[in-house]
């Protein structure tokens, strides 16, 4: 699987702009050039003294600005234009010195995907959403927002740091969104709603590794004059001993050559790593000459945007990190990496379709979408021989869901529950997954008539979605309620638990295997086993920290992305059966500072 490193986008002091429009992918627009605008306007936050705002500044924003900004107080979580960012800020913050034209925020319309709202127009109401957080904010407080506004999060490792997959009803979404915190909502792809092994790519960085917004509606294309189209150079600097060298090289190429097929765009080899617009393909480990070492197994490459926003010969150049298991056909899959880099090479930002090659969560890929072809054509124009869209296919039937057993509410005395039923519509192949809202998910048998064996439940009521999703991103859902009530012993008074049941669950950790371990990352995921002669309802963690959380799964059970602190910290991991026993393990994590 793969991940990609943020793209190097390293901003200087150009020439002067003015009024530059604001491109996001909700509208563009030209504010009126006004510092105090925003003064205005009430603001709904959850921290008290910081909030986030838009900053357009009257020449292109230079590294120096940047480091300026940090001394300041003022943190750049997102690059929106040459001339604009996205900065976090505290109440008394001071501009005076900058040429700032025009300050203001993202309006709440403004944080939430086109997609979504066409797919709400269309009658195809989405069942989940991504929610990104703005990368300053703490993750446990932006947890505790979206439980307070009746959403359900899915548990899913593999989300980038500052992502969060929920469900629940549009409308509480929308105030969500309205929240200063959320930076933008956009949908899933089908492996992150069902937890299959995917990595987020950061996307495009800017000056100081600023990443350029999700919601940033503009690409970085380079300069092109005349009729005659892009022409770029490449050149193999250092190739893995992981592949063959024809083998890396030829699969490189055949992503340039994928997209050639639909842009004026050729590639062709250059002389040396230093000749003008090209592409310098090299893969090295740790520190290698620029701002961003391979210093994480997660972080598979990072690229250059082109001239003029970067300057040459690092324009458009493409690391490869030599530490991964490069494959061909296979994770990880050296074609679909460098078919998307390659993206990123011709100046591209990332998407909110699932289908496109260009959306910041990694899937294997043969061929460019239709979003990637459209948009590398408006830079470049159609490749000679090629259409510069594609045919409108027939508008399919809504995709529908329906839940045949059991009611849509229910009471049990099961430790586990199974369900099934039909979908229709839709554009094959249709998928069907559930999530809990203790934070469980999983995958159904079947298409049109499917079904789901086993579906653990938690003493209490439980809310449990099943969400149908197919090829065309498009979605259903429905929400079943199923409360499970103690089992009553025999012999014995009606009352809620099991009375004369004492014995507590059995707990074992397996990963760590230690009572007491180093590691050296913000978080950490345990592993382990559970039973009991009634039942296991749940396994929480929590740490002395203060955070908490259920992991996912009972009598196997998992619970990722543990914060921890550095210095000492004591995780807990307790075990609760039907009867209302407890067990409980701890192991102490201590976090070097390094």
């Amino acid at each position: 699987m793969i991940v990609f490193r943020f793209l190097i986008l390293t901003v200087f002091g150009l020439a002067s702009l003015a009024a530059e429009t604001i491109h996001l992918k909700t509208r563009d627009f030209e504010p009126p050039a006004d510092r105090s605008e925003y003064l205005s306007r009430p603001v709904q936050r959850r921290t008290t003294g910081i909030s986030h705002y838009l900053v357009q500044f009257q020449a292109p924003v230079s590294a120096q600005t940047i480091q300026r900004l940090h001394t300041r107080g003022i943190v750049v979580t997102g690059y929106v234009g040459k001339s604009t960012l996205m900065v976090a800020a505290p109440d008394d913050f001071s501009l005076a010195g900058f040429p700032v034209r025009w300050i203001g925020r993202l309006e709440h319309q403004d944080k939430i995907s086109p997609r979504i709202n066409e797919q709400l127009a269309s009658g195809h109401a989405p069942g989940a959403y991504v929610v990104e957080f703005h990368a300053d904010v703490n993750m446990q407080e932006a947890r505790s927002m979206v439980r307070e506004h009746n959403l359900h999060l899915i548990e899913n490792r593999y989300l980038a740091s500052h992502h969060l997959l929920v469900t629940g009803d549009f409308s509480a979404l929308s105030r969500l969104a309205a929240w200063d915190e959320v930076a933008y909502i956009f949908p899933p792809s089908p492996e992150l709603l069902t937890g299959r092994h995917v990595y987020a790519c950061g996307g495009a960085a800017a000056a100081e590794g600023t990443a350029v917004a999700q919601y940033s509606g503009t690409g970085y294309p380079w300069n092109v004059t005349g009729t005659n189209g892009l022409t770029l150079g490449y050149f193999f600097s250092q190739l893995t001993e992981k592949l063959p060298a024809n083998s890396s090289q030829s699969e490189i190429l055949r992503a340039f050559n994928e997209w050639a097929k639909s842009a004026n765009v050729s590639f062709t080899s250059a002389p040396n790593a230093q000749a003008p617009q090209t592409v310098n393909i090299l893969f090295a480990t740790g520190a290698h000459g620029d701002s961003y070492p391979f210093d994480s197994p997660t972080v598979l490459a990072h690229t250059f945007y082109p001239a003029s926003v970067n300057p040459e010969p690092i324009a458009g150049d493409m690391h490869l990190n030599d530490d991964e298991r490069w494959q061909v056909g296979a994770d990880t899959d050296l074609y679909s990496v460098a078919l998307h880099e390659a993206g990123h090479a011709l100046g591209l930002v990332h998407v909110d379709d699932p289908n496109q090659v260009m959306y910041p969560y990694y899937r294997m890929h043969t061929t460019l979408g239709t979003g990637d072809v459209s948009v590398v054509q408006s830079y470049y124009g159609a490749a000679t021989g090629s259409t510069p869209s594609q045919p409108t296919q027939p508008t399919p039937a809504p995709l529908t869901l329906t839940v045949q057993s059991p009611a849509a509410s229910s009471t049990t005395t099961a430790a586990t529950i199974s369900v099934s039923g039909v979908t229709g519509g839709g554009v094959a192949p249709v998928e069907v997954a559930w999530s809990s809202a203790s934070g469980q998910i999983g995958n159904a048998l079947g298409s049109t008539n499917w079904s789901i064996t086993s579906i653990p439940l938690t003493m209490g009521a439980n809310n449990i979605t099943i969400t149908a999703f197919d090829a065309a991103s498009h979605t259903a859902t429905q929400t079943i309620s199923v409360t499970r009530q103690a089992q009553q012993a025999p012999n014995s008074p009606s009352g809620p638990g099991t009375p004369g049941n004492t014995t507590p669950p059995s707990l074992r950790i397996t990963n760590p295997a230690s009572t007491i371990v180093s590691a050296t990352a913000s978080s950490i995921t345990f592993q382990g086993l559970a039973s009991d002669n009634v039942g296991v309802t749940s396994v929480t963690w929590s740490t002395n920290a203060g955070a908490s959380g259920t992991a996912i799964g009972t009598l196997t059970w998992t619970a990722p992305n543990i914060p921890l602190l550095v210095g000492s910290n004591t995780v807990t991991i307790r075990a609760f059966d039907a009867a209302g026993n407890s067990a409980w393990r701890a192991v102490t994590v201590v976090r070097s500072g390094n």
